[in-house]
């Protein structure tokens, strides 16, 4: 699991790919992407990383 948290890492952000910075508690944003994923073929949210 973790190998594949480190490539999505590395690979960056995507079609498939998103990361979100949500400190304290989620925001709208973050619900938008999962209905984003939801409504195309999947993906993966990584919580707590920053985009840079």
């Amino acid at each position: 699991m973790m190998e594949k948290i480190q490539e999505l890492l590395v690979g960056g952000e995507g079609l498939t790919v998103e990361f979100k910075q949500s400190k304290n508690k989620l925001n709208k944003n973050v619900f938008e992407t999962v209905c984003a994923f939801l409504n195309r073929n999947g993906g993966h949210l990584l919580l707590g990383v920053d985009n840079n």
